[in-house]
């Protein structure tokens, strides 16, 4: 009995709302008057299948595009946000000054110790008093003698490069963030759009249901099912706008901005693409990859250290230079004058216990660990680049799927049953079925688009594509 009400108040507000029944097939009737009008392919019959898959895909992203709101041709565009996020990301700028600090320890690599200023004086004072003294001033300077500031400055300078490249990389981890937070908004766009189709037309069927009530038709328990199904819909688009705030602020996070601004979006799908071979993706993604680039660096410095502290085993001779005047006491002999002499001084560290053995094992297991790195990096990069693809390319047959077979055998299947219920031949609780599956249809499409948005971000991300 409650079924059958329900069925019933679905099939008035069907026959008196021709813009309601038009939001189940919206999505549908332009596939068909595309397929009606489409030309015979001309390509070799080995090659039409991919070809009319990528068609389909192609077509179903830009029907799915329409759907978004004029004003958001005005927004901005995925490149833009990114731009935005990697000029005005705060930590991003924190971590720029890294660059600075390499170049000021690059300077400071090639400068020699300073000199030091020697003095002394002795006398017999405290003694017999006899005015003997001596008092001298000179100068000491350390000189390197094995290369050390050179090798100080080379490992320096892989130091400056390594910090570009540990920005580079940042940028490249911001890039991916961005991109997920900003496709992720996209979808979440679109399905509080989609629920707020299906609450319109629940309103309707409350409405209606209100009004048989008045007129003693139906019974109360068939408005409270209409008015909770009402409900129900409603908090699941509360929970969605909810997700799609958070998404908003951390997206204006990344961007450097406030949370809660207001920011526009350009919600017009990625076109439908078809991907090079896994051997050239892989080639671009080891090409590309600022992670791969910073374990480089991190192995070549490992290799300048290792230089570094060769050439520590011999430490820095010390030179000294200076003037010395003495004056001597002779008793029983007249009062001596004063002498003057030059001093000359070579301090020279021999390196018998200590010669940095330790330190020149500790570089080399760092080589040897920055180039095990290395490798596995490698592998884990082709790895990430074979998995993203083919999750992509799967979520793309899903598409495919969606656009060629489920969603036209819908179209076809809601006006066959339009079509039989006006004969008479099907029940309302049918006609209702029909529009609930293709309404739900619709939903499982979101969810599809959404995985397969973010496989692609995986992609390119991967392949160093956002930063390309």
């Amino acid at each position: 009995m409650l079924v059958h009400s329900r069925a019933a108040i679905a099939a008035m507000i069907w026959r008196r709302a021709p813009l309601h029944r038009m939001f189940a097939v919206a999505i549908l009737v332009p596939l068909r008057s595309v397929r009606a009008t489409t030309l015979p392919s001309p390509l070799p019959a080995h090659r039409s299948k991919p070809v009319r898959r990528l068609v389909i895909l192609c077509l179903g992203l830009a029907l799915l595009s329409g759907l978004a709101r004029s004003a958001n041709a005005e927004g901005l565009a995925l490149r833009q946000v990114i731009a935005t996020a990697l000029s005005g990301n705060k930590d991003l700028q924190a971590a720029r000054f890294v660059a600075a600090q390499a170049r000021a320890r690059l300077v400071q690599a090639g400068v020699l110790p300073n000199p030091r200023l020697e003095l002394a004086n002795k006398n017999d004072a405290l003694f017999k008093n006899e005015g003997e003294y001596t008092a001298s001033i000179g100068f000491s300077q350390q000189f390197p003698v094995a290369g050390r500031i050179a090798r100080q400055k080379d490992v320096a300078r892989v130091d400056v490069d390594l910090a570009l490249a540990e920005i580079r990389e940042a940028e490249w981890k911001l890039a991916g963030d961005v991109a997920n937070s900003f496709y992720g908004l996209v979808v979440l766009s679109r399905q509080v759009e989609a629920r707020n189709h299906l609450i319109e037309f629940d309103q309707k069927l409350v409405d209606v249901a209100r009004r048989r009530f008045g007129a003693a038709e139906v019974s109360e328990v068939d408005v409270n099912m209409a008015q909770l199904d009402l409900e129900r819909v409603r908090q699941e688009r509360a929970l969605l706008l909810s997700d799609k705030a958070a998404q908003m602020d951390r997206l204006n996070l990344l961007m450097g901005r406030t949370t809660g601004q207001a920011l526009t979006l350009d919600e017009a799908l990625p076109s439908a693409e078809t991907f090079s071979a896994l051997p050239e993706l892989q080639r671009r993604a080891l090409e590309r990859r600022p992670d791969l680039r910073s374990a480089g660096l991190k192995a070549a410095r490992a290799r300048a250290d290792t230089k570094l502290a060769l050439s520590e085993r011999w430490e820095d001779w010390t030179v000294g230079v200076g003037v010395e005047r003495s004056r001597s006491v002779i008793e029983g002999a007249p009062p001596q004058t004063p002498n003057n002499s030059l001093a000359l001084s070579l301090s020279i560290p021999l390196p018998l216990a200590d010669t940095k053995q330790g330190r020149i094992e500790e570089t080399l297991a760092t080589g040897s660990q920055a180039n095990a790195q290395i490798a596995a990096l490698r592998h884990s990069i082709g790895s990430e680049v074979a998995s993203n693809l083919a999750e992509v390319k799967r979520l793309q047959q899903a598409m495919v799927d969606y656009q060629g077979t489920l969603i036209p055998m819908s179209e076809r299947n809601l006006a066959l049953v339009q079509q039989s219920y006006g004969q008479g031949q099907l029940t309302i609780t049918e006609v209702v079925q029909a529009a609930r599956q293709q309404s739900d249809l619709n939903v499982s499409y979101l969810n599809t688009l959404n995985l397969y948005l973010q496989a692609l971000t995986k992609l390119r991300t991967a392949t160093g594509e956002y930063l390309k």
